[in-house]
């Protein structure tokens, strides 16, 4: 049993130890122990980065809105082999249909996650007796890792170089290049939801005479004072002669509505996306007028072939199909002009 029979059919099947025998794919990656990525990160910060994790981007609605966008863009478009410019007669049905219980778009919509937060992705595949694929499936992101001389791990085991494909992305994943901004935006995202559980200003519970209270007892009146504060009625309060209640600072909208939008900014910006369709705006004095169909087409030119780009790329290599073929997805239904309802122009 390969690799590929047991991504797909796991039972408990044991990979083979390929680490003698392994032939190098010529993968390194700086990423592999974690210790250039600590020196880099130093130097640039003075101190270890906290790397923010995918389940915490995935509490940011900015990422997932966009990530939600490339996903129905991409991972619902069909591959399509060509040679030249020609459309393949006989197209490699890996492509289109895949032989596990992942369906071709969760394929492809974990392969952009992948690529999306990570970096990269990994695909096993099975070929036949000339070398040629015949099925592809990916592999799960916490399963496979690289050592630093390049060889790919699975579950901590090399695997054969021709049963797998390794799919780089445009740039180093977001958990890395955008963590800092990352850890920014879900912080920000828990700090509103606690002022809007207990409304600013902040309260502080000053004790004018001297009586005895000790530090328990003062954790349970701050504990009454918040939960009180988050009852219909926690604007009215009671305090008792010895506490008086000083109200730090004044009630702002400002920090949460500003700052939630730019952070909408920095994920468009992480994403190579138009910053409109994430609802973000610019400043009020740099608006400019743009329409749907602008932004359609910045989407389309830019924002699209940079994620897109990187599959297709690593799919028309050698090893996947044939010399001289290229892989694609197929945009026509988006990139042709749909013809008028009344019919097509006319001169009077």
């Amino acid at each position: 049993m390969g690799f590929f029979d047991w991504l797909t059919k796991p039972n408990g099947l044991t990979l083979p130890d390929l680490s003698a025998s392994y032939a190098n794919t010529g993968i390194v990656s700086p990423w592999s122990d974690g210790e250039l990525g600590k020196i880099v990160w130093s130097d640039v910060f003075g101190t270890t980065a906290q790397f923010i994790t995918r389940a915490e981007a995935m509490t940011i609605p900015a990422v997932v809105k966009a990530r939600s966008i490339f996903v129905a863009l991409i991972a619902t478009r069909p591959l399509r082999s060509f040679d030249a410019e020609v459309e393949v007669a006989t197209q490699p049905e890996w492509l289109s249909r895949t032989d596990g219980s992942i369906s071709p778009f969760h394929r492809m919509a974990w392969t952009l996650d992948d690529i999306f937060f990570h970096g990269a992705s990994l695909w096993g595949v099975e070929r036949d007796a000339d070398g040629n694929i015949t099925a592809a499936e990916r592999c799960p992101i916490e399963l496979w890792k690289t050592d630093a001389s390049g060889r790919i791990l699975v579950n901590d085991k090399a695997v054969d170089s021709e049963s797998v494909i390794y799919i780089p992305g445009p740039s180093e994943g977001l958990l890395t290049m955008a963590s800092r901004s990352l850890r920014g935006a879900a912080a920000l995202e828990t700090a509103w939801i606690a002022r809007a559980q207990s409304p600013i200003p902040a309260i502080e519970l000053h004790e004018t005479v001297e009586s005895g209270v000790t530090a328990d007892e003062a954790k349970d009146v701050v504990a009454a004072w918040a939960q009180a504060r988050k009852d219909p009625n926690g604007a009215i309060a009671f305090t008792p002669y010895s506490i008086q209640a000083n109200a730090l600072g004044s009630s702002s909208a400002d920090l949460f509505v500003e700052g939630r939008n730019f952070t909408k900014l920095d994920v468009a910006n992480f994403f190579a996306l138009p910053a409109a369709l994430l609802d973000g705006s610019l400043s009020t004095a740099s608006l400019t007028y743009s329409t749907q169909e602008g932004k359609r087409n910045e989407l389309l030119d830019y924002a699209v072939p940079y994620w897109a780009g990187a599959i297709e790329g690593r799919l028309s290599q050698d090893d996947v199909v044939p010399k001289g073929e290229r892989v694609r997805f197929d945009f026509s239904d988006l990139l042709t002009p749909v013809n008028s309802p009344i019919g097509a122009t006319q001169e009077d």
